[in-house]
């Protein structure tokens, strides 16, 4: 018979292994969903053709969009006298070649100015939050995350007059005698649209005497928590208040 001790570390052993697969597992799981290389941003449309090859004349896979993310998978390239290309990824399995000047990397500050023109550019509230928040992440410590949260906050604060119209037609009113335990608050909280918010960490609260969804001032709170002598945050902190009052 081995040693009792013996016992315990293979036993131990082998949960580890198992452990560690099942992690590699989920990692691997995990990552197919992410774009693969450096995030870049779309900033300028008319620069942003997919191409086959690091040339102006090669075949078009894809026009886009701008604020699309996408992945630099390698280092520039370009014919001698013409435009720089960056290799990049649209998806885990589509990749071509896009103009440099096409782009906006969040981790480079020389492209900051340009991503937060894009974030005041973007009408869409969703958008502009989602680009507020990244550019908030990527420049994390500094004084112009301060100024992303402010718009993250405020691009969300938009969104909820809409969202509650949308909440409103979609739910309808709760059906008192089947689902009596249930309220306006628990069908707004739950509307589908309010899911893609979610998913960027921006969540809503219910006014009850208004009856409608409202921002439940989060990027306001971070702004004031880690960046309290910031220009915006006298601002965050009147927002915040406006919002307390419902």
């Amino acid at each position: 018979m081995p040693p009792k001790r013996l016992i315990v570390a293979l036993v131990c052993s082998v949960n580890l292994l198992f452990v560690s697969a099942f992690a590699q597992t989920f990692t691997v799981k995990k990552r197919k969903k992410n774009i693969p290389g450096q995030l870049a941003i779309v900033y300028d449309e008319r620069l942003s053709a997919l191409r086959t090859q690091p040339d102006i004349k090669a075949p078009l896979i894809a026009r886009l969009h701008r604020e699309r993310e996408v992945g630099i998978i390698g280092a520039p390239r370009g014919l001698k006298g013409g435009p720089q290309f960056y290799p990049v990824a649209i998806s885990r399995n589509q990749r071509g070649w896009v103009i440099a000047e096409a782009l906006a990397r969040p981790q480079k500050k020389q492209d900051a100015e340009r991503l937060m023109s894009l974030i005041d550019d973007t009408k869409d509230p969703f958008t502009r939050a989602r680009l507020a928040r990244l550019y908030a992440d990527e420049f994390r410590g500094s004084t112009a995350a301060a100024a992303a949260l402010l718009k993250l906050g405020e691009a969300a604060e938009k969104a909820s007059l809409k969202l509650s119209r949308d909440a409103k037609k979609r739910t309808g009113e709760p059906d008192e005698e089947i689902e009596e335990h249930l309220s306006s608050r628990d069908y707004l909280l739950n509307f589908v649209g309010l899911d893609r918010y979610n998913k960027i960490g921006v969540t809503f609260d219910y006014d009850e005497a208004r009856q409608q969804l409202i921002y439940d001032g989060s990027a306001y709170r971070e702004l004031l928590r880690n960046y309290p002598r910031s220009v915006e945050a006298k601002e965050a902190k009147v927002k915040l208040q406006a919002l307390r009052k419902f």
